[in-house]
């Protein structure tokens, strides 16, 4: 009896799975899409004329207090403050790792409010399954999704 009621949830929750990914919005992507949920996280120190990958990767200033030989390294007459910029700043670099995904922009969502203390700033990103990607196209038509346009 179990099995049968286990089975029932299943082609209920399948069944739900496969409304919301065909009336979510696909954010002007290609279909089938997937969406990732992606953390800004710290990827090193970063060489001058070198970058982190990626086109929102970024590079902040850094500074380094066990390094500096300032010590402080912040003026007391400039009432404790640390200075805006000290020879000891660091490059460090900063891009967008995915850490989970989902077939649903919902699912994402639901993962990011529930799982936002375990990580930094989190991002949803939709991205698209190749057309060559034969293996996620079988699997999405296999749980009844449309996987051709």
């Amino acid at each position: 009896m179990k099995f049968i009621k286990d089975k029932i949830k299943s082609f209920f929750r399948m069944r739900a799975l496969r409304k919301e990914y065909a009336t979510q919005d696909s954010c002007g992507t290609a279909y089938p899409f997937y969406v990732t949920v992606q953390e800004y996280q710290c990827v090193g120190v970063i060489e001058d004329d070198y970058s982190p990958n990626g086109c929102d990767a970024g590079i902040v200033m850094e500074h380094c207090c066990e390094t500096c030989e300032h010590d402080p390294c912040y003026d007391e007459d400039d009432g404790g403050k640390e200075p805006e910029h000290c020879d000891q700043d660091l490059r460090v670099g900063y891009a967008w790792i995915p850490v989970e995904f989902f077939l649903t922009v919902k699912g994402a969502r639901e993962y990011m409010r529930l799982n936002s203390h375990n990580h930094g700033k989190l991002r949803p990103y939709i991205k698209w399954f190749e057309y060559r990607n034969h293996e996620m196209r079988n699997l999405l038509k296999d749980v009844g999704i449309k996987a051709d346009d």
